[in-house]
């Protein structure tokens, strides 16, 4: 654990905990609340990894930022991995955005037991109405991607940056949820009619009260779906099996970013509950936007920046009373849920945005 930057460095404080990460881990899975700068943290970690430490990396995003495709000198990011300009050293950047609908397609297609029956399904209205609108379909092609990638030979580092969801859980719980769907009852049932036997004559009563309740096209497309579905039940569990393993892998790695808010907290230390009570202990917990009136201690908790003994000089007493009232904000503004955390690090916050690659780059005290 290092201690918070007392000798006039600009590095970020916690800068060494992060480059023990980037150093060891084989795979990075960024996780918290939405809106706490997961995407542009994911960024900044890879432009570190490569500059500083020579590694070959490619950062998986779901929905950056326009700012952030800029800053990497890139009109847009796309499902081709793009090479970063990082510089002239041995490490390499590359970026790549999911297409959810593309990666959908190619594992359907992938895993169809015959062309036909993959053509069928892409055709089907709830196939694209599932796997284009619905955020836990992301969650589980964001760990397809993490898996196909990291046995790619042309990286040594995958930083995915999670998708935005009501819940950061949902990413580790897409493997478990695709396979319980193909042993649920509900698959058997919504696949019987096409069948025969005790199933399809049990399920009869059911499928009548769906018909009058959605409608017979509906229902068609239902029963189509989850009929055709169903067939890639054996390449697809096993798929799900794979992801589930190399999220427990030993260089599978978890950073958790936060903020300061109030909120933003108590969701994090509930994530990082979840995630030891799941034994995926996360190794960092990165505090991004750190205000100048806290400070990152050498325990990983948070401070006061200042206290009134810093403006007990000030002649003006109107500034004095304004100042002791920000004092006394950031003492109630620390961060007790944080504490025990083995490695904290923190970035701080800046009112410029985000305008090139030297900028996200010294995020992490890279220059």
């Amino acid at each position: 654990m290092t201690d918070a930057a007392d000798d006039g460095s600009s590095d970020p404080p916690g800068l060494a905990e992060i480059d023990r990460q980037l150093q060891r881990a084989e795979v990075l899975v960024m996780a918290g609340p939405g809106g706490v700068g997961k995407t542009t943290i994911a960024a900044a970690l890879g432009v570190r990894a490569a500059q500083v430490h020579g590694r070959r990396v490619v950062v998986v995003t779901v929905d950056p930022a326009k700012r952030l495709a800029e800053a990497l000198g890139m009109a847009s990011l796309t499902e081709e991995a793009v090479l970063v300009p990082v510089g002239e050293g041995p490490g390499r950047l590359w970026m790549l955005m999911v297409d959810m609908a593309k990666s959908w397609d190619e594992l359907v297609l992938r895993h169809a037991p015959d062309p036909r029956v993959g053509e069928r399904l892409l055709a089907n209205g709830l196939y694209r109405t599932l796997t284009r609108e619905f955020v836990q379909s992301h969650d589980y092609i964001a760990l397809d991607h993490l898996v196909s990638l990291s046995d790619q030979d042309r990286y040594d580092l995958v930083i995915v940056d999670t998708p935005p969801s009501g819940h950061a859980l949902d990413l580790l719980d897409a493997p478990g949820r695709m396979i319980e769907f193909f042993q649920s009852r509900l698959l058997r049932w919504l696949t019987a009619s096409a069948g025969s036997g005790l199933t399809a004559v049990a399920a009869k009563p059911f499928l009548l009260v769906a018909e009058r309740m959605l409608g017979t096209d509906f229902l068609s497309q239902i029963t189509e779906f989850f009929g055709l579905f169903s067939r890639l039940r054996a390449p697809f569990v096993a798929r799900a099996r794979l992801v589930e393993e190399r999220l427990a892998d030993d260089h599978t790695e978890y950073v958790v970013v936060t903020t300061t808010d109030s909120s933003v907290v108590d969701a994090c230390q509930q994530l990082v509950d979840e995630l030891e009570r799941r034994e995926l202990e996360p190794g960092l917990l990165i505090v991004n936007r750190l205000p100048p009136t806290l400070r990152l201690t050498g325990a990983g908790t948070l401070e006061p920046g200042f206290t009134h003994d810093d403006f007990a000089d000030l002649d003006d007493l109107s500034l004095r009373v304004a100042v002791a009232r920000l004092v006394d904000q950031a003492a109630t503004a620390t961060m007790p849920a944080l504490e025990g955390s083995r490695a904290v690090a923190a970035v701080g916050w800046s009112a410029e945005d985000l305008s090139d690659l030297d900028g996200l780059a010294a995020l992490l005290g890279c220059r």
